[in-house]
């Protein structure tokens, strides 16, 4: 993501229990207000962040999309993503919050940034109960008086690979290797949309084809590469646009066009509005 991120705030994290560069924090909520946090306006964080929602229903805003969330359910958010909570119901919830640092010893062994590539990860009870076992026992060694954090890393580490584990049970080896393709072609997208916007120039990255890459895209999406990249660009618009006082024809340069007429009618094709009425709506 490339942004102006002085224009945008960014809310930090504070931990009691270790030095900011290895932070980590659970705290079960029971919300039935109209704000999960007293942040009342759009923002991103530092850190990773889980919800682990067991009971009620929560509404939350995720980069322009508002998903309505009900029990039993992930909610998962990326420190580059901009987001505004917007009500919940009889909502219980435990928040996970976490910083790369706390579990970088473990990265080697585990696929956890997997699973941040979904904004919200629905589930059965049953499973949501399997899950639990794992944070029970986080809890315990979270609120003990000789917490330990390698032990506490480790617990987190195996709840995140029985996650990544749930969303892969049902992968043919074929959807497996298309699943990993796809990964590293969002990836790729979200850090160079801005200096290349051609299917072509993303296929030569990983190797493969421009087809393929349309192929394998199609299959995990039911969109073809081209829609991926024009809708990284619309969403880097769409935050300029929103949250900043940066002129259209700034935005237009900043998101990769050299002709801010065409940034218009390009803007409007994939939003059904200009970008002079997105930018001034209440």
């Amino acid at each position: 993501m490339i942004m102006e991120n002085e224009s945008i705030p960014i809310y930090k994290s504070s931990s009691n229990a270790w030095d900011e560069q290895d932070f980590f924090n659970m705290q079960w909520l029971d919300l039935n207000i109209d704000s999960l946090e007293k942040i009342k306006k759009p923002h991103r964080h530092d850190y990773f962040s889980i919800y682990f929602l067991v009971a009620g229903e929560t509404i939350q805003f995720i980069d322009f999309h508002e998903h309505t969330v009900q029990s039993n359910a992930l909610i998962m958010m990326r420190p580059e993503q901009i987001h505004f909570h917007v009500k919940a119901k009889n909502a219980k919830l435990l928040r996970i919050k976490f910083k790369e640092q706390f579990l970088i010893s473990l990265q080697s062994r585990n696929n956890w940034h997997d699973i941040f590539n979904n904004d919200v990860i629905e589930l059965e009870a049953a499973k949501m109960e399997d899950f639990m076992k794992f944070i029970n026992l986080m809890i315990i060694e979270y609120d003990t008086d000789l917490q330990n954090k390698e032990v506490l890393s480790k617990l987190f580490s195996a709840l995140l690979d029985k996650i990544s584990l749930y969303l892969k049970q049902n992968d043919t080896s074929e959807r497996k290797k298309y699943k990993s393709i796809y990964k590293n072609f969002k990836q790729l997208v979200v850090n160079h949309v801005l200096e290349e916007v051609k299917v072509s120039d993303y296929a030569k990255r990983l190797f493969v084809s421009a087809g393929h890459l349309n192929d394998v895209v199609k299959e995990i999406t039911g969109k073809n590469a081209k829609n991926i990249i024009n809708e990284q660009r619309i969403l880097e618009a769409k935050r300029l646009l929103f949250w900043t006082n940066t002129p259209i024809r700034e935005v237009a340069y900043k998101t990769g066009f050299d002709d801010p007429a065409y940034f218009t009618r390009f803007f409007k094709k994939y939003t059904g509005m200009l970008p002079s009425d997105f930018q001034n709506k209440d």
